[in-house]
């Protein structure tokens, strides 16, 4: 195997870095968020948004620093609402170019090729056909030991594609054919291996037939 100390990593060229630090944690979730601000929409991808809790119900994602011009930040924090939307494999094209450096004022919807979709809930845009749509609004924000920002969002609203919501909830991203990120630039569809019962220390792990 391949080693790599903390004095290796720092001899790396940075992008070399960046790039092997930003996949060793594995694949992460693929969305785009959607803020609305004075300058108009913004659209850019996203691989930090997490789970933090479901009651309340709590997302949250990662900002870098504040050292140059971050719109979705600015947006999300003067106006609050902000969406999230799962990107599925159709999809993938556009939604990288939304990651350019668009200057403000222009919206990515409309640079890259995505439709709009407003509701009467908000005042912030979804993606139309993304089959996960998340309405959130600002909560607090943590600064990390980096000078990266966690910021966590309360959801108010969730839009679901009923081809991957089973009876019990359960959201099955192979059948909405959703993409998970890997590093910064690495897209990868989404398999279902399988679902299992809770963990038990006196019982055999068992896997759930009916997903």
């Amino acid at each position: 195997m391949n080693v790599f100390t903390s004095k290796n990593l720092q001899a790396l060229p940075s992008r070399e870095r960046a790039t092997l630090i930003n996949a060793i944690s594995g694949i992460r979730s693929a969305n785009l968020i959607a803020t609305r601000g004075d300058a108009g929409t913004n659209l850019s991808v996203f691989n930090s948004v997490t789970h933090l809790g479901s009651s309340p119900a709590l997302l949250g994602m990662v900002f870098r620093p504040l050292s140059v011009e971050r719109h979705t930040y600015s947006n999300i924090k003067n106006y609050k609402d902000f969406t999230i939307n799962a990107i599925t494999t159709a999809m993938v094209p556009k939604a990288h170019q939304t990651s350019a450096k668009y200057p403000e004022g222009v919206s990515e919807f409309d640079a890259v090729g995505f439709q709009p979709l407003f509701r009467e809930e908000t005042h912030v845009p979804f993606v139309e056909g993304s089959p996960i749509q998340v309405l959130c609004t600002y909560s607090q924000e943590h600064v990390l030991e980096n000078q990266c920002i966690l910021l966590t969002a309360s959801i108010k609203a969730i839009w679901i594609d009923e081809r991957g919501l089973s009876k019990d909830h359960f959201v099955n991203h192979e059948q909405l054919q959703t993409v998970g990120i890997g590093g910064l630039d690495a897209y990868y569809t989404t398999r279902l291996e399988g679902r299992y019962a809770y963990a038990k220390p006196d019982q055999p792990t068992t896997k759930i037939n009916q997903v």
